[in-house]
């Protein structure tokens, strides 16, 4: 890929995401863009939250949400009890997403059947630690549920396959990103960075020339950095 093969002890990790992997939307039209494309943002994709928050949450009050999450990643109905007991059991240290890789895979493994699904790591390079920190005051929540993690500074965990790069702003515990700009194009015709296979962007150079000329171009008000994308696992390519 792009520059060199990441090392991960130059990035910090941001959290371990169980997403689908979803078909390029009908109005995000791009000569550039592949037909499939993983992203962060929940502007486009589906990303496992209701789950990871029965930890703490009352199962009676978030029934309804979390029906409909396990439908949307092929839990089977009879399951759900199941769900939620395992989800009360986990330790995990942070609200919004899963802080350790292991509960993220032994959900997509146990109970999650839609083939689209993938366990994704997400690692900030430590060079655009003072960057992130600057832009705290762009988010309402001045980065709760990403800074906790990134405070942390701990390396990526081992066993992820590099993906590629996405330009990403964090804002209300959720994730925009470039594609939400149409900015494939657009940086395909200013700079000749074409996209990969996933949409994902090969190399951080070029993911640092689209995300600072997102934030040069009036980007909404958000976190923006881009961000290494690392596979765990997926149930289907």
């Amino acid at each position: 890929m792009g520059d060199h093969s990441p090392t991960m002890s130059d990035y910090v990790s941001g959290g371990y995401y169980v997403l689908k992997a979803i078909p390029r939307p009908s109005d995000l039209p791009s000569s550039v863009l592949p037909d499939t494309l993983l992203t962060m943002s929940t502007c486009f994709t589906r990303v496992v939250c209701d789950i990871v928050q029965l930890q703490w949450d009352n199962y009676d009050d978030v029934r309804e949400a979390i029906a409909d999450e396990a439908r949307e990643f092929g839990i089977p109905e009879a399951q759900i009890p199941e769900l939620v007991s395992w989800a009360k059991e986990q330790r995990n240290t942070n609200y919004l997403v899963y802080s350790e890789v292991e509960p993220a895979l032994e959900l997509r493994q146990r109970f999650i059947t839609n083939p689209a699904t993938h366990v994704i790591g997400i690692g900030l390079h430590t060079s655009l630690l003072a960057s992130f920190e600057s832009q705290l005051d762009k988010d309402m929540n001045r980065g709760t549920g990403l800074l906790e993690l990134v405070n942390e500074k701990r390396a990526p965990a081992d066993g992820g396959h590099v993906l590629g790069f996405e330009p990403l702003g964090f804002e209300a515990t959720k994730f925009h990103s470039w594609l939400c700009h149409y900015a494939p194009d657009e940086a395909h015709a200013r700079f000749g960075i074409r996209p990969n296979h996933l949409g994902l962007i090969d190399g951080l150079n070029a993911a640092r020339q689209v995300n600072e000329y997102l934030l040069e171009t009036g980007a909404e008000q958000a976190i923006w950095e881009p961000w290494l994308i690392l596979d765990y696992a997926s149930t289907g390519t």
